[in-house]
């Protein structure tokens, strides 16, 4: 599970695909009101899975231009077949790859966002500087992750999750060109895991390039 949630693969892509968007609908909602979304902003997901969330985000603000990139090839074909007229009228483009190398020009996005993504960062420095180098100095990253003591409870977090309290990840932010502006607590309703239902808290955290 644990290899699936980082880069979902094979025949139970599509399966691993619809349960992250029922663990995570509830993230997706704090998250648009963290975002402070505006017309015509030119906004990323990192980490979109299989894109069912891009159309509620599309109508956070008008006119705004989306682009998504993943680390699966297969969640970037389930998210391209779902999305498909948005795509052909241009309101949305989805490349593959890894956020610490980009296909995006300097200076790109206004805002950028995660969730559940920073635990897999194996070297967060990498990433976040290729961030800095794609956000506008003006512009913001969001990243949405469960506290380490949330996390703990999941089986699963014992293998190749890298965990995170709020002044854990604020201080990774820090030493790498970024200040947090704004953290949000959300205590989750509940996700179940092999029968067990867990009630996680999360961390909505906004920073912006110093």
């Amino acid at each position: 599970m644990a290899a699936q949630l980082r880069k979902p693969h094979g025949a139970m892509a599509r399966k691993v695909g619809e349960r992250m968007n029922a663990a995570n609908r509830f993230l997706y909602e704090g998250t648009w009101k963290a975002l402070d979304l505006h017309d015509g902003m030119r906004v990323l997901e990192i980490g979109f899975g299989n894109g069912r969330f891009f159309d509620a985000l599309a109508h956070q603000a008008n006119g705004l231009e989306l682009h998504g990139l993943d680390f699966s090839a297969e969640m970037v074909k389930e998210s391209s077949r779902h999305n498909a007229s948005r795509i052909a009228a241009g309101g949305l483009s989805l490349a593959q790859g890894a956020s610490d190398r980009m296909p995006y020009a300097d200076a790109f996005f206004d805002r950028i966002f995660c969730i559940n993504v920073v635990y897999f960062w194996d070297d967060p420095a990498a990433h976040l500087r290729e961030l800095r180098r794609v956000l506008k100095p003006d512009g913001t990253f969001t990243a949405v992750l469960r506290t380490r003591a949330s996390m703990e409870r999941l089986p699963f977090a014992a293998h190749g999750f890298t965990m995170y309290e709020q002044a854990d990840w604020e201080r990774v932010l820090r030493d790498n060109a970024f200040a947090a502006l704004r953290t949000t607590v959300l205590q989750e309703p509940g996700v179940e895991y092999e029968g067990r239902k867990f009630e996680p808290e999360s961390l909505v955290v906004v920073a912006g390039p110093r």
